[in-house]
């Protein structure tokens, strides 16, 4: 999950928690007040609101993606507007509001649209049709910029996340971006026992293409390769730029030998593609497989020690590292004695 993700959802968890508190008030006043629909309404708003920040805090996951609200605040709020429209149409701002807040911008506008028209129904016989041309007009317009503000901020936060998690020139992520992905597969292999292998490769002799055609011909070379791999990858792999001419691939669920076949595979396409230079553009590579007693520098260690051997080994080749770490051959020996 990336930092503009995580910061969605901390305003999500913050915004439905006031939604629980306020539910649960509405569900008193109203109890007390008699209105037992109303009260019945607002305490499954409470409800549906608290599995929401529930599943926000402990697995990061966001209920049905914010169109539960479109249900529980509708019905909450229309049924407010059909007991009392001269108090309840005063929310109908406050619902398009949250629905942008909560929502997908396309979704919301969608969820609005159908919001106001039932909100007219209800209230159409009770408002003379001059003050239902105000509060339509007023209405509409709340929606107009809810609508665009929504747009112009997802927008924003799409161009932000570009900044932060991708390289500008490869358009692969960014280092940065490469160590939380890390993390997070070993994470998912410890908790769901998720294979994942890592590849990393570096240009062969890259420092002579920028010493003999010059930089932006090495640049040229380095978004040909990466937009290479990048058709290859399958939408749940990840490529980053390491390094100066170095990459690296995630692979999630695959296993040591099917990355192997697809490493070369990727050696052979970057080998073959025309690059328009005298000069060869090969690659050399080193992968390893997730361990069980991994961490991620011992993992990202194994496959540079990989890299490093294919290398002398006369570069333009693959290698799979065939090391297991020295903390689970510890534990085998310990299984053993035992």
């Amino acid at each position: 999950m990336n930092e503009i993700e995580k910061y969605r959802l901390k305003i999500r968890t913050y915004l439905t928690s006031v939604a629980v508190l306020a539910a649960l008030v509405f569900t008193w006043i109203k109890f007390f007040d008699r209105e037992y629909l109303g009260s019945f309404i607002s305490l499954m708003c409470a409800i549906h609101f608290a599995a929401v920040v529930y599943l926000l805090v402990k697995e990061q996951r966001y209920l049905w993606h914010g169109r539960g609200y479109a249900v529980v605040l509708s019905l909450a709020l229309l049924n407010t507007i059909a007991n009392d429209p001269d108090y309840g149409v005063f929310w109908a701002y406050v619902m398009i509001t949250y629905i942008f807040v909560l929502m997908k911008c396309k979704e919301a506008l969608v969820v609005s649209c159908i919001f106001v028209a039932f909100t007219f129904y209800f209230v159409s016989s009770y408002y003379t049709t001059q003050v239902l041309i105000r509060i339509f007009a007023t209405v509409i317009l709340a929606g107009m910029f809810g609508f665009l503000f929504s747009s112009l901020i997802e927008k924003l936060l799409i161009k932000v996340d570009t900044l932060i998690t991708k390289d500008p020139l490869t358009k692969a992520l960014n280092r940065n971006t490469f160590h939380a992905s890390i993390d997070s597969a070993l994470s998912s292999y410890h908790r769901y026992k998720a294979p994942a292998t890592l590849f990393i490769f570096d240009l062969d002799f890259f420092k002579n293409v920028n010493d003999t055609y010059g930089h932006q011909t090495g640049d040229r070379v380095l978004k040909a390769v990466s937009n290479i791999v990048l058709k290859r990858l399958r939408d749940s792999d990840q490529l980053f730029r390491y390094g100066g001419e170095e990459f690296a691939v995630l692979l999630s669920q695959t296993n040591q030998e099917s990355a192997l076949r697809l490493a070369e595979e990727l050696r052979q396409l970057i080998k073959r593609h025309n690059y328009e230079l005298e000069q060869d553009i090969t690659i050399s590579g080193g992968l390893a497989q997730v361990d069980k007693s991994d961490t991620s520098s011992s993992w990202i260690e194994r496959c540079d020690k990989a890299l490093y051997k294919a290398k002398k080994s006369g570069r333009d080749r693959i290698i799979a590292c065939d090391e297991r770490s020295a903390d689970n051959d510890k534990l085998e020996l310990s299984k053993l004695l035992s």
